[in-house]
């Protein structure tokens, strides 16, 4: 009963937490689809806008350049052509002003394409209307001043008239002083020619007087009437006026700017825009870069490297070291999964304890820290510390075998007096050795040659016998002939004689190589009398997916530089 309670409460929970991730995610695409459509209409209403602007702008550079040579030509026309162009201007002011939107969004606007229409229509309304009112009002200006200039006309020809008939009166006044001088008697005389003469002299200057009042009347009416309108200058353009036409798009454009500045896209999205190219190119090189280098590696510095003369250990410790014993023809597997050593009076046994399945009771065993307290790093790297030190009065048989690890074989690797082996410490769980003389190992460094720096070995270690490796290897240990050359894997290599020529020779494929498949160089034996070891299934330093891979990798790296 309590197991199927506890068996309906999870299956409850997990669907209500699923039920629950379900909601999250879709309340979370909901309001990012809001989000995107809503910057998607505030860009295609700013493009659509700044077209419009742009569109209008434009539109009233070519009205305005059509008004200033339509208005300029009117300059010394007629008062009767300047005023039908006034009518004609301002009849389309009053068409276009009837159509015009008190805003650009007072009318309903389904989808960007008639906002771009609608935007582009009324701007270039706009502008059209501040360019006609314009042109009106110089019109207008025009108009008056050649009104002003005919009565100008008028008010000269009306004190041209009074200054005449003025003239004329002080010339009748002169000539009837000049007869009063010459009779003055007898033009005070009725019937006397002097008076008659003096009579019409003075009738003659009743009319002009009568005259010149009048021409002085229409003198001072017309200058009462005539103003100062003076001509105005050649007519141009107000740019500023015709800008600020455009002032409810801007205005416009600016909202929507603004509105688009508070959604988290926008504000995002130039950022990322900016930085995309240089990520762009880091992405790019991070592909590329590997391909190059691996390319220049295997087709420049391996194919080099092959042709380089192989390297001889025997021959660079200028020693005449025996050979180890040669395997028999198709009989290279020498490991099992555990081993029965034999421990004879005189020898000692140091071994990693996890490998020690079962010794007599009678050996003694002792800790000793390290394999050889002269190579300490090289101790400790290959894992080689507090190991079991046996030793046996009587001959004892020890047995061998990896417990803990049940792809692990053991194999026992004997090297008579005066022979030498090159080995990785990685692959050693312990030896046998004699109790009384210490451990022959030594270091060599190849620091002048190219194999060594393709595959990173720059440090052999050499064991010399008398001694017996007890050696693992991950299913199984193999020991073969290097005969006219042998190719294996660098990884799966654990050591060879040092008699055998040693090389490296590049892979034979590209492409397993540049996906990682293969490693660049393959190790290369030749030797008649040579032998060397490897595992069947290395895995050192192969695990994919790990997150500690990387770092694995590197210390495989470094450890490989020491020969560890």
């Amino acid at each position: 009963m309590r197991q199927l309670l506890t068996a309906l409460l999870r299956f409850l929970l997990r669907h209500a937490l699923q039920f629950a991730l379900f909601i999250v995610i879709l309340l979370a695409g909901r309001l990012l689809l809001a989000e995107w459509r809503a910057y998607s209409a505030g860009s295609e209403t700013v493009a659509a806008l700044r077209l419009a602007a742009d569109g209008a702008d434009q539109h009233g550079a070519s009205l305005a350049d059509a008004a200033t040579a339509r208005v300029n030509a009117l300059q010394h026309a007629s008062q009767t052509a300047i005023a039908t162009r006034l009518q004609q201007v301002q009849a389309q002011l009053h068409q276009l002003r009837a159509r015009q939107q008190a805003s650009l969004f007072t009318l309903p606007l389904p989808d960007t394409h008639t906002l771009a229409l609608h935007a582009q229509q009324e701007a270039a309304r706009r502008v059209e209307i501040e360019v006609l009112a314009q042109e009106a009002r110089y019109l207008s200006a025009l108009q008056a001043a050649v009104e002003g200039e005919d009565a100008r006309h008028t008010l000269a020809r009306l004190h041209a008239e009074h200054v005449n008939a003025y003239a004329a009166l002080q010339h009748n006044l002169a000539q009837r002083r000049q007869l009063e001088a010459q009779h003055p008697v007898a033009a005070r005389l009725p019937g006397s020619d002097a008076y008659a003469q003096l009579s019409r002299l003075e009738a003659e200057g009743q009319r002009w007087r009568e005259i010149n009042l009048q021409a002085y009347r229409a003198w001072a009416a017309q200058r009462a009437r005539t103003n100062n309108a003076a001509h105005p200058a050649p007519f141009a353009i107000d740019n500023a006026a015709l800008a600020s036409a455009l002032a409810p798009v801007q205005a416009a454009i600016a909202t929507s700017e603004a509105q688009l500045a508070r959604n988290w896209i926008a504000r995002w999205r130039a950022p990322i825009m900016d930085v995309a190219p240089t990520a762009a190119l880091l992405v790019l090189s991070a592909i590329l870069l590997p391909v190059a280098i691996k390319a220049f590696f295997y087709f420049v510095l391996a194919p080099l490297a092959a042709r380089l003369p192989p390297l001889s250990i025997a021959r660079e410790l200028q020693s005449g070291d025996a050979s180890l014993p040669l395997p028999p023809q198709g009989a290279s597997r020498i490991s099992a999964v555990s081993q029965a050593l034999q421990l004879n009076p005189g020898q000692q046994m140091l071994i990693h304890p996890a490998y020690l399945q079962s010794s007599p009771v009678s050996s003694t065993k002792r800790t000793q820290w390290l394999l050889d307290w002269r190579f300490p790093f090289t101790s400790l790297a290959a894992g080689m510390v507090a190991l079991t030190r046996l030793h046996s009065d009587v001959t004892a048989s020890v047995t061998i075998s990896a417990s803990d690890d049940p792809l692990l074989e053991i194999a026992v690797v004997h090297l008579p007096a005066g022979s030498a082996l090159i080995f990785q410490p990685r692959g050693l769980v312990g030896l046998i050795c004699d109790a009384n003389q210490p451990l022959a190992i030594a270091s060599h460094w190849r620091l002048g040659s190219l194999h060594a720096w393709l595959t990173l070995q720059l440090r052999f270690i050499v064991f010399r016998g008398p001694v017996t490796l007890i050696v693992r290897g991950c299913r199984g240990v193999r020991q073969e002939r290097a005969g006219q050359g042998r190719a294996i894997s660098q990884s799966a290599t654990l050591g060879f004689s040092t008699d055998v020529l040693y090389s490296t020779i590049r892979s034979e494929t590209f492409i397993p190589y540049l996906r990682g498949q293969q490693a660049l160089l393959n190790d290369r034996f030749d030797g008649d009398n040579g032998v060397y070891l490897y595992e069947e299934t290395p895995r050192h330093g192969k695990q994919p997916g790990k997150v500690g891979s990387w770092f694995e990798g590197f210390t495989d790296a470094i450890l490989k530089v020491f020969g560890i």
